[in-house]
């Protein structure tokens, strides 16, 4: 029978130190996740150190060994560690939670004098994760980094206006031939792919040279694939996830041109 949500956790409130140690050690066994609110220290010892002092702080530990310490404001965590530790609890008048990364010999010491509240369970979560990124968006990445759709591809102009419409990515690969992309942000479909030879056929009889035609998208259409081989154009894989990817990665280097 299945448990019922309430018999899936294991809540303390304002617990003694022992039985908050005593939940702790077997919630880690268990490889459950864990939070924990209380008044806690943290130290770090590593690659650098870094100490933090007392004051009432929320840590969460994950079943897959990391850990994130957050204060009352900001999203991000004060202190944290990735991926892999191994987690472990003592008592020495106070409790300490101590995760220990062995390869980095990385430690991060979370003490705490009193604990407010701590709960553990194991979440289940299988939903699909989808990143909402628009077409725009995904033509702005490809812009940015033309190498995640084709190593040594390089861009001439985007939107570039011709008869039939507006190309999206318009370019020269490794070899200087002509590129002409079409986007799209779902799977493409023999209308963009007859598209695209429009906008092949413009470029080709404006330049009078041999244009390569490329359709990005993150799959194909029934008869797509069939449309491209029948004239001549191709398809490379792009998911929005990767675009988002790269914008992300612009974002923090334009942050940090500002950072001493």
């Amino acid at each position: 029978m299945p448990q019922t949500p309430a018999a899936r956790y294991r809540l303390l409130t304002t617990p003694k130190l022992p039985e908050a140690a005593a939940q702790l050690q077997a919630s880690f066994r268990r490889r459950e996740l864990v939070i924990v609110a209380g008044d806690c220290q943290c130290r770090y010892s590593g690659r650098a150190s870094s100490s933090l002092g007392p004051g009432e702080r929320v840590v969460i530990v994950k079943g897959d060994g990391s850990v994130q310490v957050h204060r009352p404001a900001r999203y991000e965590p004060v202190n944290w560690q990735p991926p892999g530790c191994i987690l472990s609890v003592s008592l020495d008048g106070a409790l300490r939670i101590r995760a220990y990364r062995p390869k980095q010999n990385e430690t991060l010491d979370l003490i705490f004098e009193s604990v407010m509240f701590m709960v553990s369970f194991k979440p289940v979560d299988r939903a699909e994760f989808n990143l909402y990124v628009s077409e725009e968006q995904m033509r702005d990445a490809l812009v940015s980094d033309p190498s995640i759709l084709e190593a040594g591809l390089r861009l001439l102009e985007f939107e570039r206006k011709v008869e039939p419409g507006f190309i999206d990515f318009y370019g020269k690969d490794v070899d200087g031939r002509l590129v002409v992309v079409e986007l799209k942000r779902n799977l493409a479909g023999k209308d963009a792919v007859l598209q695209l030879k429009r906008y092949v056929d413009a470029v080709s009889a404006s330049t009078g040279v041999h244009v390569r035609g490329v359709v990005a998208a993150p799959g194909l259409r029934s008869g797509a694939q069939e449309a491209l081989a029948a004239l001549g154009l191709e398809f490379r894989k792009l998911t929005p996830r990767r675009c988002a990817e790269v914008l992300e990665r612009r974002k923090t280097r334009r942050i940090s041109e500002y950072l001493p």
